[in-house]
C-alpha cells in the first residue's frame, strides 16, 4: 500500500508524468513533420583538413536561407566531418530534395542521410539547448 501511495501520490501527479502531452490545436494544424539530415564526410572530403578550410561557404548560405524561410529547427556542426539539421518539410520527398540541393551534397564534400525524427520526450530547456 505505502509502494503503491508512492508511485501514484495523493494527487496522482505520476499518471500525469506518463500521459501524453498534445499540443494546442492551432499548432496540431499548422506542424509540419520533423526530419534529420545526418551530414559525413563524402568522397570530396579532404582529410586531415578542418571542416573551414572544406569549402563550405554555398553550404552555409544554403543551410542560412533555409533558415530565414523557418525550415530549420536546429543545424550545425557534429564532430570534425559532419552535421545535423533537424528540419521542417511536407513529406520525405521535399526532405529528400532538402539534402540533395546542398551545395556541399552536390559537390560531394558531405553525404546527407535523411531520416524521419519523432521526438518523444522535450526538455524544459530545449528552446535554449543550443545557445552558447
Amino acid at each position: 500500500m505505502l509502494a503503491a501511495t508512492l508511485l501514484t501520490g495523493a494527487t496522482g501527479a505520476t499518471a500525469a508524468l506518463f500521459t501524453p502531452q498534445q499540443p494546442p490545436a492551432a499548432a496540431a494544424t499548422t506542424t509540419r513533420p520533423l526530419f534529420a539530415i545526418v551530414y559525413r564526410a563524402g568522397p570530396a572530403w579532404k582529410p586531415g583538413v578542418p571542416m573551414k578550410g572544406q569549402g563550405l561557404r554555398d553550404h552555409f548560405y544554403y543551410v542560412k536561407a533555409l533558415h530565414e524561410r523557418g525550415d530549420i529547427v536546429y543545424a550545425g556542426a557534429m564532430g570534425p566531418d559532419g552535421g545535423l539539421m533537424l528540419i521542417h518539410a511536407a513529406d520525405q520527398a521535399a526532405a529528400d530534395a532538402i539534402a540533395a540541393n546542398d551545395p556541399a551534397v552536390k559537390t560531394g564534400i558531405f553525404i546527407g542521410e535523411v531520416r524521419v525524427y519523432a521526438p518523444r520526450f522535450v526538455g524544459a530547456g530545449a528552446a535554449t539547448a543550443a545557445k552558447p
